[in-house]
């Protein structure tokens, strides 16, 4: 379960109040081995080449272990999608096994992302032209992961399925690393008008499958 809540809180975040300017929301229903466990909606919004992101994850309906799981990430940054750049990110995440409340500051020439920026850049809506490849390192204070995402071989018309992996790089204890280092996901965009939606996220853990669908 620990391993699963891990993954879970890297695919996890956000519900933003929307800001002047450019932005993109998208609500997803979280499954966790098929079971609904909780919601989340991600959103970005800019202004101009200045982005900011607030979210929340939190679970519904369920009592026990599960019930306190939550995270509540901001991030502030610039860039226009796909090459966003933060400038902060603070987090407060629960995930039954591990707390944190952390700030971290990204300095100027970072090539690094916090996992909020990664989160957006993976699922959010995007102009069509755009597509989904995606290579990116992200840390949050004290674990960095790389994030990678191609489309698939065989994509056509108005379907895109796009392939990733998550892989832990340093900040993981020795039991975490024995436990799994890669993680593999698929992403289903549809296009819509001039835009590709994220329509579902399924990512492979240790124990089962965490599922986003789109709502």
């Amino acid at each position: 379960m620990r391993m699963a809540m891990a993954v879970l809180a890297a695919l996890t975040a956000l519900i933003a109040a929307p800001a002047s300017g450019d932005g993109a929301q998208a609500a997803f229903a979280v499954r966790l081995y098929g079971a609904p466990v909780g919601q989340m909606v991600i959103a970005k919004n800019a202004d101009g080449a200045v982005y900011a992101a607030k979210g929340e994850f939190r679970t519904t309906g369920l009592v026990g272990f599960l019930a306190r799981v939550r995270f509540t990430m901001t991030a502030r940054g610039v860039g226009t999608m796909p090459n966003l750049r933060p400038n902060t990110y603070e987090e407060d995440v629960d995930t039954g096994y591990r707390t944190s409340a952390v700030r971290v500051g990204f300095t100027a020439g970072d090539s690094r992302i916090d996992p909020l920026t990664g989160l957006i850049a993976a699922l959010i809506d995007r102009d069509a032209r755009m597509g989904c490849a995606f290579d990116g390192q992200t840390f949050d204070g004290k674990r960095a992961m790389r994030v990678r995402i191609r489309p698939a071989e065989n994509n056509s018309g108005d379907h895109l399925t796009c392939t990733g992996q998550l892989t832990r790089l340093s900040g993981y204890t020795d039991d975490e690393m024995a436990d799994a280092v890669t993680f593999p996901f698929i992403i289903r965009f549809e296009r819509v008008g001039e835009r590709l939606v994220a329509m579902r996220a399924d990512i492979d853990t240790i124990h089962g499958k965490v599922a986003l669908l789109r709502r």
